[in-house]
């Protein structure tokens, strides 16, 4: 968010679009420094943990609201001065035209002149440097991870142990290239203004660079 204000030269009153924002982290931070927040998910239980949150919030009277809808299937036509997809929660789908429908809708939802903010895995770092095994605690939770990379997927298998009670879990991701996104971006109208490899506003480097940051402007 930091990274985001300082490189968009927008008004704090500017209206947001949050895709797939999970439990709603950033676009609480978002309407906290006075943007008109809207978060959407397709998760209902991560929606009713956003308005818990907002409902909690010692912060009152702050323009935010939640939905419930598809990243695959939404277009607010033309509304926002700016979208997020950001802490990689892209990939999901293993067609590449269902992906690439967000970043359209993206598109379709901002106004002219409006930014995209885009945040995902670095696909040519990760597949130098995967960590194929970790294992980790967390209060009483022990946490192992393993991680591959198949047919353009990065997957990964989640064991959390509390006892003798073991719960799995499993995350598939598409990984695409700076190169794939630079032509998806612009065949949607949106001109790649800057590339960085890290939330502090670092240069991009494909072979260094842990993520990758794009900030696009609708033409």
């Amino acid at each position: 968010i930091n990274l985001l204000q300082r490189r968009i030269s927008v008004n704090t009153k500017s209206k947001v679009l949050d895709i797939a924002c999970g439990s709603g982290r950033h676009s609480l931070e978002l309407a906290r420094r006075g943007f008109d927040v809207t978060g959407f998910d397709l998760s209902k239980f991560l929606i009713s943990e956003a308005k818990k949150t907002l409902k909690s919030s010692k912060e009152k009277n702050l323009k935010l609201r939640f939905l419930i809808k598809d990243m695959r299937d939404f277009n607010f036509k033309n509304s926002f001065e700016i979208a997020v997809n950001i802490f990689t929660s892209f990939g999901y789908f293993e067609d590449d035209s269902e992906n690439f429908k967000v970043i359209k809708n993206a598109s379709d939802s901002l106004k002219k002149g409006g930014y995209f903010v885009f945040d995902f895995i670095n696909r040519k770092y990760l597949e130098k440097n995967i960590v194929p095994y970790s294992k980790s605690r967390k209060g009483i939770y022990t946490i192992i991870q393993k991680r591959r990379i198949e047919n353009g997927f990065v997957k990964k298998d989640i064991q959390i142990k509390k006892g003798n009670k073991i719960s799995e879990f499993n995350e598939i991701l598409k990984l695409y290239s700076m190169i794939e996104f630079k032509k998806v971006f612009e065949s949607y109208n949106l001109k790649i203004q800057n590339l960085y490899g890290d939330y502090f506003g670092n240069k991009f480097s494909e072979s260094k660079s842990q993520r990758l940051i794009i900030i696009a402007k609708k033409i």
